[in-house]
């Protein structure tokens, strides 16, 4: 598109009398003139450069204007280039050709200059303002075209996520994904027409309504409730933009229900646990070092009775003396059980040796122990949770499993520590016992510390007998 001095008009006339005049008329006006003789050689003209106006003779030899014209028009380079016909005067025939080639006006001989200059200043005006209008056409369909792919774009990608999404304007659910759609048991026409704070429950509604006012991303843990009135833990992330001159919200929903029952049976075993060692610890301190107190007092209080004799005096101190390397071996016993020390000074696997030892000296079973541990030790936390599980799965075995033989082994693999666990007792239902664990067997114990190591337990479903367990701890 040209403007002002920078239109440029092409004038086709084999008259060289008639195409001097027109350039001479058309040269006073702020436009750009170049003259041709022939429909032939405005064509290469044409293919050359582009040009804003071209004023066409009909009557030419060899090519005349009207063929000029159809080629003009054919042509994708060329067809938006309005043509001006000359034409003699009363020669109507030749006009309505003229306009049946695509011609948009036509201009008589003998030449009137208002009439010329009137007639091309306004075809050129149509031109730019047509030109004008067809960028921004292009403008707006790209435009278009972007916001479609993006919008495109992104519903494809919120339909495809695993969260719940909603878009709320105002109040009003706008949009959802399918997932929203099937956590919140709705149908999409019922869903637009709910009112977000309401899908939280109680008193969770006035805190998701403060969200919807801010911008904090979060995220939130709440209550939220289905069509159908049952409810469920949710995780929620918020983020606000403005689209089309509005102000949206999209929220994001995770159930995590299934999270929090996790989180309470883990709270739940970690209370049992404590209680549990609380009360072995009591006992081991009443009937072992507290039996040996209260006998030292015994004997304490006989040595200080009067008239003595110095062998019942000896005797009573040696006695003392037996009874207090007892106590102390009690209470070294003890501290043993609760952290091994073994276990902070040689590792995990010497630990282990040493405990099962201990076992095997009651002649009730074998334990055979392998892996490549004894020379790499992973950190601390996690050799004190690998041994309470070895000792809790081997206490487990001698209460309840009848085995004669126990087969551990450790290794580290890819980066974390592989361990297996097996017996020959005559097993049990594994998953079921883990459910309710109401034989005390401590399988919900056993995994907690695994989920506290971020690791994984599988069990063998196959084996006739015995149990065979698979633990997976990431050294990081």
């Amino acid at each position: 598109m040209s403007t002002g001095e920078s239109f440029k008009v092409l004038v086709v006339d084999d008259d060289q009398h008639n195409l001097l005049l027109l350039k001479q008329i058309l040269k006073k006006e702020p436009y750009q003139v170049v003259g041709v003789t022939s429909g032939a050689e405005a064509i290469k003209v044409l293919e050359k450069d582009l040009f804003d106006l071209v004023l066409l003779d009909i009557l030419m030899p060899e090519m005349d204007g009207l063929e000029v014209c159809r080629l003009l028009k054919a042509s994708h380079r060329t067809k938006k280039i309005p043509i001006i016909f000359i034409t003699a005067l009363r020669n109507i025939h030749e006009v309505v050709q003229g306009f049946e080639a695509g011609a948009v006006d036509y201009i008589t001989k003998p030449f009137n200059r208002q009439e010329l200059t009137a007639r091309v200043r306004t075809h050129l005006q149509l031109k730019s303002a047509s030109d004008t209008i067809s960028e921004q056409n292009l403008q707006l369909k790209l435009e278009i075209d972007h916001r479609k792919q993006t919008e495109e774009k992104f519903q494809a990608l919120s339909q495809s996520a695993f969260e719940a999404v909603m878009f709320v304007k105002g109040n009003q659910i706008i949009e959802a994904n399918r997932a929203a759609l099937d956590a919140f048991q709705f149908d999409a026409e019922a869903f637009f027409k709910f009112p977000a704070v309401q899908i939280a429950a109680g008193n969770h509604q006035k805190n998701l309504a403060e969200i919807l006012k801010g911008d904090l991303p979060g995220p939130w843990e709440m209550e939220f409730i289905r069509h159908d009135g049952t409810k469920f833990y949710g995780q929620l992330k918020h983020q606000s933009f403005v689209y089309r001159n509005a102000h949206i919200n999209v929220l994001a929903v995770s159930d995590i229900t299934r999270l929090k029952q996790l989180e309470n049976q883990v709270r739940n075993a970690i209370t049992e646990t404590e209680e549990r060692e609380r009360k072995r610890f009591a006992m081991d301190l009443h009937d072992g070092l507290g039996v040996l107190l209260s006998t030292l007092k015994i004997y304490v209080t006989l040595l200080q009775k009067p008239q003595k004799s110095e062998e019942d005096r000896n005797h009573l101190i040696n006695e003392i003396k037996t009874n207090l390397n007892e106590a102390v071996a009690s209470a070294k016993r003890i501290a043993n059980n609760l952290t091994p020390s073994t276990l902070d000074h040689y590792g995990l696997m010497p630990a282990l040796e040493s405990f099962a030892q201990g076992v095997m000296r009651s002649g009730a079973l074998k334990i055979h122990l392998s892996g490549s541990l004894k020379l790499t030790r992973p950190a601390k936390n996690i050799e004190v949770n690998l041994y309470r599980i070895c000792t809790e799965l081997i206490n487990n075995t001698l209460k309840h499993a009848g085995a004669k033989n126990i087969y551990i082994n450790l290794d580290l693999h890819n980066g974390r520590v592989d361990m297996s666990y097996t017996d020959d007792g005559k097993g049990f239902d594994f998953n079921q016992t883990l459910m309710n664990d109401a034989a005390g067997h401590g399988l919900k114990n056993i995994q907690t510390r695994i989920q506290f190591l971020n690791g994984r337990l599988t069990s063998e479903k196959s084996r006739k007998r015995g149990m065979s367990l698979r633990m997976e701890i990431p050294l990081k």
